[in-house]
């Protein structure tokens, strides 16, 4: 195989990467999209259950109130990517969770990648799942988180649950955020003095906690989704610069092919040449 051949050999490989990675950036862009479109309908039904709270609770005949038990520990909730070319997304929030955490807490991780990089590093983790990787699959992956959280509340395993996720930012780097959701701040939900107590068809108590249990399955899911823009985020400006690279490589490579196949041509040129000289000696010497 000639060197021009090898060159070419090359380009094409390249060129296939090329395309590769442009497809996945492109994926990677509309996945971000579709978060952030996601986003503003998942805030606005959480508020609606913030404020469903508030009016249940004026149907309580006293404050309701979460009783501190210290000899439970927290379960921090990571979000964490489901698959990889995310750059440091993962190392990120894993070092974030590690900071905080406690021995006796439990640690409990959305996404493969980040379950699979915390036991690497040593980190027990108490309960993983798959990370959805759109949005439509958000709600059945906090409903699994929920069940699973609820369950290790009612053995008496846990008394708080923090979640921990990453909020994408366009134009600036993403931030890593840390939201309480259990037990509840019930002072920053009741509803104002003037609101009149509510109609319903439930018992208050009964009322209260489901619109708590919905409340939480709210913030949960948009701690979900705000992941999958970040970690789309985080793998469009790994492909971004992937395919500049790539780019630049094929570039080099189409150089390197032009002057091989100039240097071919000299070569064959300077072989017609010879031949056509030897040619003209040997006619002269016939001739003489």
């Amino acid at each position: 195989m000639t060197r021009l051949s090898e060159i070419q050999s090359h380009i094409k490989s390249m060129d296939e990467l090329h395309d590769i990675v442009g497809a996945m950036r492109s994926l990677a862009g509309m996945r971000v999209q579709e978060a952030q479109h996601a986003l503003p309908g998942i805030r606005s039904y959480a508020d609606s259950m913030a404020a469903g709270i508030g009016s249940a609770l004026l149907l309580m005949p006293q404050p309701v109130t979460e009783t501190p038990q210290q000899q439970r520990g927290c379960a921090l909730i990571v979000c964490a990517a489901e698959h990889g070319f995310v750059g440091g997304f993962n190392e990120r929030m894993l070092e974030a969770a590690e900071a905080i955490l406690d021995p006796a807490d439990l640690l409990f991780v959305l996404g493969s990648r980040g379950a699979a990089l915390a036991f690497e590093r040593g980190r027990k983790v108490a309960w993983t799942r798959p990370m959805a990787t759109r949005p439509s699959g958000a709600p059945d992956t906090v409903s699994r988180v929920t069940s699973e959280i609820y369950a290790r509340m009612a053995h008496g395993e846990i008394a708080r649950v923090d979640v921990m996720f990453s909020r994408y930012r366009q134009g600036a780097g993403p931030t890593i955020e840390r939201r309480q959701l259990l037990p509840f701040d019930t002072a920053t939900l009741v509803a104002k003095p003037s609101c009149q107590v509510p109609l319903h068809n439930l018992p208050p108590r009964p009322l209260l906690e489901k619109l708590m249990a919905e409340y939480v399955f709210a913030l949960l899911t948009e701690a979900a989704v705000e992941s999958i823009a970040s970690e789309n985020g985080a793998r469009f400006a790994a492909m971004e610069s992937a395919h500049d690279n790539v780019s630049k490589k094929l570039a080099g490579l189409q150089e390197n092919a032009r002057q091989a196949r100039q240097t071919e041509i000299t070569s064959e040129l300077l072989d017609l040449i010879a031949g056509a000289e030897a040619m003209h000696v040997e006619s002269r010497r016939v001739i003489r």
